[in-house]
């Protein structure tokens, strides 16, 4: 008896006509996986004492599956495609230089200031998938400052900002960080946005 044809899902079979063009297969794009920064690692960049980590708020935790959360959201800038399937909790966006659009490829996470006097840490989780200098500009919001970061790929990792909360300005205030990519078409840079994560101290 001949075997049932074996059907593919639309997403599968535009992801895999995708990351081809990055070199790699639909499988060993999603065996990576990204280490979390650590609590300490975490303190460090808050510029607080290891031990006042644990009063670290409940973070914010947006992705392209589910970029919306109360107030925050994700904004997703010339991706090439979401693949809502997988991580399974968060889906992901990919994105390559190698398709150049009117807007750099990044994302953007737009937030209320938890608290006044208190940095807000936001990682955003990233796999870079081919062997080239990744580059990004990385910037907080509302006061536009940035920084341009080089990341040695292929490699997961996680893209950190750290946006002050701008006590200066009274009220209710939105806060925000992006990563814009900064290869050229010659790179070929694919890379993928898992989530984003917001931290702050309670």
């Amino acid at each position: 008896m001949p075997k049932a044809a074996t059907t593919i899902s639309p997403v599968d079979e535009r992801l895999e006509a995708l990351v081809a063009k990055f070199g790699i297969t639909t499988r060993q794009l999603r065996s990576t996986k990204i280490t979390p920064i650590s609590n300490a690692a975490r303190a460090k960049l808050l510029g607080i004492p290891a031990a006042a980590i644990t009063v670290v708020a409940a973070p914010i935790v947006l992705s392209p599956a589910k970029p919306i959360k109360g107030t925050s959201d994700l904004t997703i800038f010339s991706t090439m495609m979401v693949d809502p399937t997988w991580p399974a909790a968060s889906g992901q966006a990919l994105f390559s230089s190698a398709y150049p659009s009117a807007v750099d490829p990044g994302a953007q996470v737009a937030f209320n200031r938890i608290k006044k006097g208190k940095n807000h840490l936001v990682e955003f989780y990233v796999t870079l998938n081919m062997n080239t200098a990744y580059k990004f500009r990385v910037f907080t919001y509302p006061l536009g400052d940035f920084v341009d970061v080089t990341i040695q790929g292929p490699k997961s990792t996680v893209i950190t900002a750290l946006a002050p909360p701008v006590d200066q300005i009274a009220g209710t205030l939105e806060l925000g960080a992006s990563i814009q990519q900064r290869n050229t078409v010659a790179d070929n840079a694919g890379w993928s946005l898992q989530s984003v994560q917001i931290n702050t101290i309670g």
